[in-house]
């Protein structure tokens, strides 16, 4: 079994408030958690990226690909082709 050791970083109220918030964005439910799988990386000698890099737009085959999904899936819906759902327990039942 591993012993955990606790490491405090003195920082302003400032930083720790937009890490912490940041850390939300991208999914960890703390601070702390996004400081110990970054650093779990760091230490394992890896290179891990968490949202930290701007995705950009799409190329320009992409665009016209995923317009004309979305133009197909607008076109089925009107058309009644697709199933809707109004309540969780049909829509869950589906998924199964």
């Amino acid at each position: 079994m591993k012993t955990s050791v606790k490491l405090q970083v003195p920082m302003d109220k400032d930083v720790r408030d937009k890490l912490e918030q940041k850390a939300r964005v991208l999914g960890f439910d703390s601070a702390q958690a996004y400081i110990r799988v970054w650093a779990t990386s760091i230490a394992d000698g890896r290179r891990i990226n968490i949202g930290e890099d701007d995705w950009g737009e799409p190329s320009p085959e992409a665009v016209k690909r995923l317009n004309k999904l979305a133009e197909e899936a607008e076109r089925d819906y009107k058309a009644g082709k697709l199933k809707g759902y109004t309540i969780v327990e049909d829509f869950m039942a589906d998924l199964r």
